[in-house]
């Protein structure tokens, strides 16, 4: 992990012009201060990646260190663990632990210490779908278990969970990054549609009726992308927080899947068969300026931006097998990351 940026702006440089410098210990406190902050200038980089790779004979989480492409196994276990998320600090990872024929959420920290693996979840069904609080204290994941499934929220701290609805969902979506609201979605059924709830468990609302799946907030939590079938076949969609002004942002006859929207609210990264096979595309939230990124014969699709909104890691399916790519956001500089036997994919920044 980086130091932050933060140090370096804030090190007090005054010291070099103090009355510090008249003795031979102020040099020596000059020396270091200076010392310390070239090397947070030269260590400052972006976050790296956390993917999953099957290169040992079962799925594991990895990192990749961009500037140097160093990779490190998170989770060496004879389990197949998968689908990572960062925590808002990149300080930890929650993901998918499969035991004894169903599969837990778990965490581990990055940083520090101590690096044990924390189960999560709680009860004897199985978890997924799993989300972390903008603040970092706590994850939302859905349970499935006698043939119901539903959603929990649970304080990492003295990880409780609590039951946040009564209506069974299909999918959990993200926090709004405001943290006031929490998305999930109902796939079939009279209760079909996306909805929102307080994480507290209050204030439920019915976002749409339709058959509307994988919601996601814009960074500024006033709007929802989503992908719908409601015209036949999946399209996206933006619409207001509070279910208005409803979007269609692509037409056509083929499938949109695996939206992203940027961290800086410019624009959604979403995979899209328009020109006969999965490419990545962007396009602004009011449907203008959709562009093509990739061109390829094969399969491209899972895209996720950086901090920054600056690049996009994907996957590609390139030798028989999926590989971590990484692009600038408007698709020059392609760079592959990964390249092995395996499959490498879910890649998060």
């Amino acid at each position: 992990m980086s130091i932050s940026s933060s140090f370096y702006r804030l090190a007090p440089f005054h010291l070099a012009r103090s009355r510090v410098q008249s003795t031979r210990r102020g040099y020596l406190v000059v020396g270091l201060l200076s010392a310390l902050v070239l090397f947070a200038a030269c260590s400052a980089q972006e976050p790296g990646l956390v993917f999953t790779s099957d290169r040992d004979g079962n799925r594991d989480i990895y990192s990749i260190d961009l500037a140097s492409g160093e990779e490190a196994n998170l989770t060496f276990s004879s389990r197949d663990e998968y689908r990572a998320r960062l925590s808002p600090d990149k300080a930890a990872i929650a993901f998918i632990s499969e035991q004894d024929g169903r599969t837990l959420v778990e965490t581990i920290q990055l940083t520090g210490e101590t690096k044990d693996r924390i189960r999560v979840s709680q009860g004897e069904g199985s978890q997924r779908d799993h989300h972390w609080s903008p603040d970092g204290s706590r994850i939302a994941y859905l349970t499935e278990e006698d043939g119901k499934s539903t959603v929990f929220t649970t304080e990492l701290e003295d990880n409780r969970p609590a039951r946040l609805t009564a209506v069974e969902a299909d999918e959990v979506g993200p926090w709004s990054p405001d943290g006031k609201d929490l998305l999930f979605a109902v796939h079939s059924g009279d209760a079909v549609g996306i909805y929102k709830r307080n994480p507290d468990g209050v204030n439920e609302e019915r976002l749409t009726s339709e058959n509307d799946i994988n919601p996601i907030w814009s960074p500024d939590s006033k709007r929802i992308a989503f992908i719908s079938l409601r015209d036949g076949n999946a399209e996206l969609y933006v619409m207001n927080a509070d279910g208005k002004e409803v979007q269609q942002l692509t037409f056509n006859e083929t499938r949109e899947s695996d939206i992203a929207w940027s961290p800086n609210g410019r624009r959604i990264a979403f995979v899209s068969e328009f020109d006969g096979n999965a490419e990545i595309y962007t396009i602004d939230p009011d449907g203008k300026n959709s562009e093509r990124l990739t061109a390829n014969t094969i399969r491209d699709e899972q895209p996720v931006w950086s901090p920054d909104s600056q690049r996009i890691a994907f996957v590609s399916h390139l030798d028989d097998d999926s590989e971590i790519v990484v692009m600038n956001a408007d698709g020059t500089g392609q760079e592959r990351l990964t390249n092995n036997d395996a499959d490498d994919f879910e890649p998060d920044w």
